[in-house]
């Protein structure tokens, strides 16, 4: 298969799939120093309850969009319609902001509601938004809607609770304002006026059929990896979970990136594929995007096992220090085997309408991390906490890909996956082999050094790779003589 599409693709979609999760990273950081624990764990966990409330409000209908974006192609009646369901998904979110609040054990005041309400709001338009952009291939856009919620909404977070109050509210309230400003300027590159639009029972019916099992798979998957904030606020309070979700995000987020950098290509190449009758083309599109997606995957979770001592005592702030570096590694461990089912056994059960599957993939997930969440945060706190959702998510993960592999045709590269493990466990023997890094400096000429070997030793078991990075290099050549 040919894969020149999907690099070239992945090239293009990589600036807003590196740096706006690697920028929230740098946010993540910086908060640890300007929030105690507490206003820590309710910023992170209102932050975590938007992907619940964005998915039951409007995720579902950005998803119908990205599938079936064809169909409805310059569609005036199909845009009319989206304009509807936008209005009236960010008017849901406002419905969501107290049992966002109430899950961290919050009753909260007018200002910390209103804060909230406008955070989920904003940032469901704004994730939208970049999804359309990414049907249409609106890379630039799409680039635009990735970066404006850690640009402006966060920056702008940083900037008031240093100027203002370092509470949680004015963080959110600042995040809103910034992520309004994304969403504006993204409608304006999409030419999609902000306007309530008119509704079409027939389209919403064929969009309901389609997406009710996907909300019910997003209420399981943010339960599978979200579940785990409401068992540690439960047992160990929200300070609790403030000191729980420092790691718990760096690490999700990590893994949430390193899967990104593929994925956001893929999938629309793998439509394009089924569209145009290729059934076998696309179930291998989406293999492929399994394949590199580990390549990125291994190499990491090894470096975050071996380096996330030197790398929390050098960034996060004291108070958060011990409970980090435990958690670190299991988070990005978890991150990883949450993200590989989901590009893949999801994504494959998307592909050929099987939604129900993804269902029944999350609900699974969803029950064994929580069993395992539970257990943990019993026995050991918030860092038995994460050891037991990882546990978990492992034993969903393998279960939901036995299915796929089994039921839904896809051909699992165990070759290659083979080769991606041996050549993550050379490079980790030779960081071994070195001292431990006591600077800003050494740590990133050891992670430089540790990636040098990773790419070396995959270039010497798989030759093809050689022939990509060629390409590769031949593309970005391309692109800095033609210009923009």
């Amino acid at each position: 298969m040919k894969t020149g599409g999907l690099l070239r693709n992945t090239l293009l979609y990589m600036p807003a799939q590196l740096f706006a999760p690697l920028l929230q990273f740098v946010v993540t950081v910086v908060w640890t120093h300007l929030f105690d624990p507490a206003v820590y764990g309710v910023v992170a966990f209102v932050i975590a309850a938007q992907e619940l409330a964005g998915g039951i409000g409007l995720a579902w209908w950005s998803v119908y969009l990205l599938r079936f974006r064809q169909q409805y192609a310059d569609s005036a009646r199909f845009a009319a319609m989206d304009a509807r369901v936008v209005a009236g998904g960010a008017l849901s979110q406002v419905v969501f902001a107290v049992p966002a609040l109430a899950l961290v054990g919050l009753a909260p005041s007018a200002r910390l509601f209103a804060a909230t309400a406008a955070y989920l709001a904003s940032r469901a338009m704004l994730n939208h938004y970049g999804e359309v952009a990414r049907s249409n291939h609106r890379i630039g856009v799409y680039t635009l809607a990735q970066l404006s919620s850690p640009v402006l909404g966060s920056g702008l977070s940083i900037v008031a609770a240093i100027a203002l109050r370092a509470d949680a509210a004015t963080a959110l309230a600042a995040m809103a304002v910034g992520q309004t400003a994304g969403v504006a300027l993204t409608s304006i590159g999409l030419r999609r006026p902000l306007r309530l639009g008119r509704f079409d029972a027939s389209i919403f019916r064929e969009a309901r059929q389609f997406a009710l099992p996907l909300i019910f798979s997003g209420l399981f998957a943010w339960v599978a990896s979200n579940g785990v904030r409401v068992l540690v606020g439960a047992g160990e309070g929200v300070a609790g979970v403030g000191l729980f979700s420092v790691g718990w995000g760096l690490g999700q987020r990590l893994a949430a990136m390193l899967a990104s950098l593929c994925a956001v290509a893929s999938f629309p190449l793998a439509v394009d594929r089924l569209e145009a009758g290729d059934r076998d083309g696309a179930l291998r599109q989406v293999s492929l995007n399994g394949a590199l997606m580990f390549g990125l995957m291994a190499p990491a979770a090894v470096g975050v096992a071996l380096l996330a001592g030197p790398f929390v005592r050098l960034a996060v702030a004291l108070q958060f220090q011990a409970q980090t570096i435990a958690i670190l590694p299991l988070a990005v461990l978890a991150g990883a085997a949450r993200a590989l089912r989901v590009h893949t056994g999801d994504q494959t059960a998307l592909l050929v309408q099987r939604t129900r599957s993804m269902t029944v993939f999350n609900l699974i997930d969803a029950v064994a991390a929580l069993a395992g969440s539970a257990i943990g945060v019993h026995f050991g706190g918030v860092v038995g906490a994460a050891a037991g959702c990882l546990a978990g998510t492992l034993a969903g993960s393998m279960v939901a890909m036995t299915y796929v592999v089994a039921q839904l045709g896809l051909r699992l590269p165990l070759k290659a996956l083979a080769g991606v493990l041996a050549a993550s466990a050379i490079m980790g023997a030779a960081l071994r082999l070195v001292p431990p890094p006591v600077g800003a400096l050494s740590l990133a000429a050891l992670i430089v050094a540790g990636a040098s070997i990773y790419a070396a030793t995959i270039l010497v078991f798989f030759p093809q790779a050689r022939r990509v990075g060629r390409r590769g290099l031949a593309f970005i050549a391309h692109r800095r003589r033609s210009g923009p």
